[in-house]
């Protein structure tokens, strides 16, 4: 009976796409959400059995969690009046059946599209999934020529794991037991494993995709028959014809195909990952895909009858080759041309001291990162277009080798992401902590990246745990910048520790490093060139002839381009980089300290403008310690305001930060980066006397005192992690008393922080990302687990009790919101109101909370950005892009490589 015109759910039924043994499969319309999807109608007798149905559904949960460009995605399994069917991608295009009826593809076509199903197996099986029908007919190929590999896993799904399968009825054949087996595999693509009933593993794709491969090369299948028996013999027996492969075939791939196709498990390639990167070798091979064919020897006197015609030809062979370089001469070096890109009104960069800029390695396109998301633009368009599903706070954008994806580090959850440049869902690739610095997607499908405290590590492009390659311990924090050198025994970086910045090398093997000079940046390019950035910043673009095999400079620097503040340029010659002139000394963190009532209006504090943080007012309001200076060179300073002076009350030479007043305000709280840059919590006498004392650490994190507890005696902690979990950010406890261990509070899955416990220490605000973004909640303390409710309904952070904890205020952009608060009978929140508007520093320019709250609870305390007008003038922002295709033409003229 026809199903279409009808309705399953929320699914209108519009045409039939085909039949298979799973079910019919039907076009639809998703009445809900607009879209046109593909629906899956399983069999009636699949609903009768309800384990198998219990199966389907936990399989195919799994399978919805793959998310790859070249995977269709499953939207859901659904029961309507009985019938159970599965929600699809609808993918438009023709299936790689259709394109082989029509015969051989071309080997590069060939090999290109392999590449695309390598990558979605290789994405599948890191997620333990198994396709276990991979054939043309489920491989689609859409108009713009990206692969989708379709029913990925739903053999499994449907006939559900067996302990022990008899041939005679294995679940590979249909219930027919007379067509192509359907349910567990095709019969002419299964694996001899799969076709003798045995468990299979992730081999059983790799040998379907050597048959699929074939059957693109050839347009006939690796193994055939009149029926399911011979083919099933061919499998186990018999050999392809590999006589029918194209003659010149590359001999890399004619292995690839044997390795594939090997009977021998032990034989056969055992991970996708490692087809696919011969596979990616075949195509870049500079003698191209094919190879000639060998000439035979011929016969001496046939040889002499031909010595003639051969020295003619030679001799015209040398005249059309001399007459080629000739006209070849004029236009042997590409021309170098330049434009500049501004950036449209209301944009604007991403901080200067992340990497802001990337270009695509064919030099055809380039990325900026604004803190709305992710920019691409091509060199032949006018505009860029922002990525969808970057908007989230992207930073340190960077191609991959094939320029169809965008890698970054996202600020907003501290994971190390990629994105399709035509936009979609961010892949998340692993939990990392604190911000990456310089990446780099490697040809073998890993990428290396440089992170603040951690050192240089490598991951796989397709998520997992990633590898250190450089500790960033021993003082040395800032290792930024990585680049592998081709001959992939060494590993480039910048160390940022201190300057003058150096640029290193070490050996991937023995580890071993050696400094090549100073500088920060560094890109290393086919052309023997080694590019850098020289001087403090904004910097000079700097080159060199850099020998490879020695790892030093062969000749003096150049500098070739005055004022960069970042660059980015691919091997293929196109630069892209931003100028800037420098700013006044810290002049980009500057600011003052304003008052600030409840109506909004100011009152300046005659604090002379400087890199002001985490603004905290002593008990009795009569003092305000505050950090300044850089992130990496901070101290504790007091302001007076009374007596109207400022007085540094810490002197350590690296990091002293987060400054919180004990309850009786004898003491200031802090954390401190020491000796090897160890971070821990100290405090100090407020009146400068006696030394610093450690009160407690965190292992792998930087501890930050937030607030105080049962009168002093447990100090609240906002734990930034510097290990690999995936949440980064949890709360804790130091007791004062006894051993001073900490102690969880909040450790989830979100990143959890800016902990304030209420006066009278019943109530903790903090803030957490778990829907998605920052938002203001209020939990029992220090039973946590008593209860939870969210403040905040538009995103807010850097939440303040007022004195008598009857109002709860926090920040949302620029805005201060307040909300009141009842706890008796129970606890209750009003309706959060905005309390004033201002152009103050928000917290996600800080290190930490950016402002405070008098004892009166009459007044904030603010930091507002230095103006023009004031002693410090303010840098316009640069908001220009300078790009230069086949710059590498200049960069050859003007440092030789010898």
């Amino acid at each position: 009976m026809s199903m279409i015109g009808k309705t399953l759910a929320h699914y209108e039924i519009t045409s039939q796409l085909g039949r298979g043994g799973m079910g019919e499969v039907y076009q639809a319309k998703d009445l809900k959400l607009g879209r046109e999807v593909a629906i899956k109608v399983l069999p009636e007798e699949f609903a009768k059995d309800t384990d198998r149905v219990a199966r389907f559904q936990r399989e195919a949960k799994l399978l919805a969690s793959l998310n790859h460009p070249n995977i269709a995605a499953i939207y859901g399994l659904e029961e309507s009046g009985g019938t159970n069917f599965l929600v699809l991608e609808l993918v438009e295009g023709d299936t790689l059946a259709d394109r082989i009826k029509a015969g051989p593809v071309p080997v590069e076509e060939a090999l290109k599209l392999s590449l695309q199903i390598a990558e979605a197996l290789e994405a599948a099986h890191e997620r333990g999934v198994i396709h276990r029908d991979l054939k043309p007919a489920n491989i689609k190929v859409t108009p713009e020529g990206k692969v989708k590999v379709l029913d990925f896993g739903l053999a499994k799904a449907y006939a559900g794991e067996q302990e022990q399968i008899n041939l005679s009825n294995s679940p590979t054949l249909s219930d027919a037991a007379t067509q192509q087996g359907v349910i567990l595999g095709t019969a002419a693509y299964m694996s001899p494993e799969q076709a003798r009933g045995k468990s299979v593993d992730k081999r059983a794709d790799i040998w379907a995709f050597g048959c699929v491969l074939f059957e693109l090369l050839t347009g006939r299948p690796a193994f055939s028959g009149q029926d399911v028996s011979d083919i099933f013999a061919a499998v186990l027996r018999a050999e392809p014809e590999w006589g029918n492969l194209p003659a010149n075939l590359h001999g890399r791939l004619r292995e690839a195909l044997e390795r594939c196709l090997s009977k021998n498990l032990k034989d056969r390639y055992h991970d996708i990952s490692d087809l696919r990167m011969d596979l990616r070798k075949v195509l870049a091979d500079p003698s191209g895909v094919s190879v000639q064919p060998t000439a035979g020897t011929e016969p001496k006197t046939k040889l002499r009858q031909m010595l003639p015609w051969i020295a003619s030809a030679v001799v015209l062979a040398g005249i059309i080759v001399g007459v080629a370089v000739w006209r070849m001469k004029p236009t042997e070096l590409r021309r170098v041309i330049r434009f500049d890109y501004q950036l449209p009104e209301g944009q604007q960069f991403n901080a200067l001291n992340t990497r802001v800029l990337a270009v695509s390695p064919d030099g055809s396109q380039f990325v900026y990162g604004t803190p709305g998301g992710l920019y691409l633009r091509s060199v032949d368009e006018s505009d860029a277009k922002l990525i969808a599903g970057t908007e989230n706070k992207p930073l340190n954008p960077f191609f991959s080798p094939d320029g169809k994806w965008i890698g970054y580090y996202s600020s907003a959850d501290m994971k190390l992401k990629k994105i399709a440049i035509t936009g979609g869902t961010p892949v998340d690739l692993c939990g990392i902590g604190p911000a990456v610095l310089g990446a780099t997607w490697n040809a073998d499908n890993t990428i290396t990246y440089g992170q603040v405290y951690l050192g240089i590590r490598r991951v796989s492009a397709n998520g997992g745990t990633p590898e250190l390659l450089v500790p960033g311990k021993e003082g040395n924090i800032l290792i930024l910048d990585p680049q592998i050198l081709p001959d992939e025994k060494s590993i480039m970086f910048g160390d940022f520790t201190a300057q003058p910045y150096k640029i290193m090398v070490q050996s991937l093997q023995s580890g071993k490093q050696k400094e090549l000079f100073p500088g920060a940046l560094a890109r290393y390019l086919p052309t023997g060139h080694l590019v850098y950035a020289s001087g403090n910043g904004p910097y000079i673009l700097s080159a060199v002839h850099f020998d490879l095999d020695k790892l030093e400079a062969a000749g003096g620097p150049v500098a070739l381009i005055n004022g960069v503040m970042t660059y980015a340029i691919s091997d293929s010659g196109t630069l892209v980089y931003i100028q800037g002139t420098a700013a006044p000394s810290g002049a980009a963190n500057q600011c003052t300290l304003v008052w600030v009532d409840r109506k909004g209006k100011e009152e300046p504090i005659p604090a002379t403008p400087n890199a002001y943080d985490f603004p905290r007012i002593s008990p009795d309001g009569t003092r305000v310690a505050l950090s300044v200076g850089t992130p990496m060179d901070a101290d504790i300073w007091i302001w007076d305001l009374v007596r109207k002076n400022l007085t540094r009350l810490t002197f350590n030479p690296k990091t002293d930060a987060a400054a919180l007043w004990t309850p009786d305000g004898k003491r200031i709280a802090f954390f401190s980066a020491r000796e090897n840059y160890a971070v821990s919590v100290y405090w100090k006498a407020a009146d400068g006397t006696g030394k610093d004392e450690i009160l407690g650490s965190v292992p792998d994190a930087i501890p930050i005192p937030w607030s105080w507890a049962d009168n002093g005696k447990t100090l609240v902690v906002d734990k930034l992690s510097l290990s690999l979990d995936i949440g980064g950010r949890d709360i804790g406890t130091l007791a004062m008393e006894g051993d001073r261990k900490w102690k969880p509070l909040l450790q989830e899955t979100y990143r959890e922080g800016q902990p304030q416990v209420s006066p009278g220490g019943k109530w903790m605000a903090y803030t957490s990302n778990e829907s998605g973004r920052n938002e203001v909640y209020v939990r029992p303390f220090p039973d946590v687990d008593g209860g939870r409710w969210q403040v905040s309904t538009g995103g807010g952070d850097s939440p303040l009790w007022s004195p008598d904890a009857r109002e709860l205020f926090y920040r949302n952009a620029d805005a201060v919101m307040a909300v009141s608060v009842k706890t008796d009978p129970t606890f209750s929140l009003e309706t959060p109101k905005v309390l004033f508007r201002g152009t103050y520093i928000a917290a996600e320019n800080k290190v930490g909370t950016p402002w405070d709250i008098s004892p009166d609870g009459k007044r904030f305390l603010m930091l507002r950005a230095v103006q023009s007008t004031e002693k410090v003038p303010a840098t316009p922002a640069p908001r220009k892009i300078s790009v230069v295709l086949n710059w590498t033409e200049e960069l050859k003229k003007r440092v030789p490589v010898k």
